[in-house]
């Protein structure tokens, strides 16, 4: 299967140069990524030559930043893309070493995959960024449920790798994740069908929960385990939701229109 990591970024790049080596050191590193630039500075784009190099192919999609228009920039990647599956995350996650292999094998037609998150605190996250904590150590599940206990890692039982035979127990156990538009994986196909991401969503928020609705109306339903396409959220400032946005989504979804007019294609 031909998959491409479709990254959203914006001109964050320490988190990036730290995500970007987790990519490097996957234990799968058959794919493409393709970073969906929402309009950053050259330093980005130069960061990226210092990536020339490695084993995967690093396409880069930019479009003039007049604001936050992440679904309009996923889109352009998207239309560009040439990958028959598509994981979507963003900049500040780094990789677990097999995510993309998790990735590939729950990959599937007729669902769209869930992955998880643990989260770095600040601190931590800190101790990454000026390279005081190795991201090696991101690896040591003891040593992020140790973290945890001083309050410096949240969902850190989300880092654990459990084994193949006890998933369908974990399953049970908690049987739905957390949906977030850093950690999605489907076909492209699929995305093609409902016309990508909607565009008339701009300003932080309610862009995936369109998109999610929307994919879920032709057919697919959400799979993914705990434990299984793992990322290491970075702490940062988060914005709240856009009001307008859940307003938006709301009146949307009362229209019950699957393929969105504001899409790839322009309707």
């Amino acid at each position: 299967m031909n998959i491409e990591v479709i990254m959203s970024a914006y001109n964050n790049v320490e988190d990036l140069k730290l995500v970007l080596d987790g990519f490097q050191n996957q234990t799968d590193n058959n794919f493409s990524l393709c970073i969906a630039d929402d309009g950053s500075t050259n330093e980005l784009a130069n960061l990226l030559i210092e990536f020339k190099h490695a084993p995967f192919t690093i396409r880069h999609v930019w479009h003039e930043d007049k604001g936050f228009r992440r679904a309009a920039i996923l889109n352009k990647a998207l239309k560009s893309s040439t990958a028959d599956y598509i994981i979507f995350t963003d900049s500040d996650c780094i990789p677990a070493i097999n995510f993309i292999a998790d990735h590939r094998h729950l990959a599937s037609m007729n669902h769209y995959i869930v992955g998880i998150r643990v989260y770095l605190k600040e601190k931590l996250s800190q101790n990454i960024r000026n390279g005081t904590l190795p991201v090696t150590q991101l690896k040591n599940t003891c040593y992020l449920l140790l973290q945890s206990i001083c309050g410096n890692v949240s969902k850190p039982e989300q880092a654990i790798y459990f084994p193949d035979w006890s998933l369908s127990i974990v399953k049970k156990l908690k049987p739905n994740l957390t949906r977030f538009g850093s950690n999605l994986a489907m076909s492209r196909e699929s995305l093609l069908k409902i016309n990508g991401f909607d565009e008339d969503f701009e300003g932080w928020g309610y862009e995936d929960t369109d998109l999610l609705w929307r994919i879920e109306k032709i057919g697919l339903t959400p799979h993914g385990y705990l434990g299984r396409c793992r990322q290491y959220h970075l702490n940062h400032k988060t914005h709240p939701p856009s009001q307008n946005g859940r307003n938006l989504f709301l009146k949307k979804k009362e229209k019950n229109i699957v393929a969105c007019t504001n899409g790839i294609n322009k309707i």
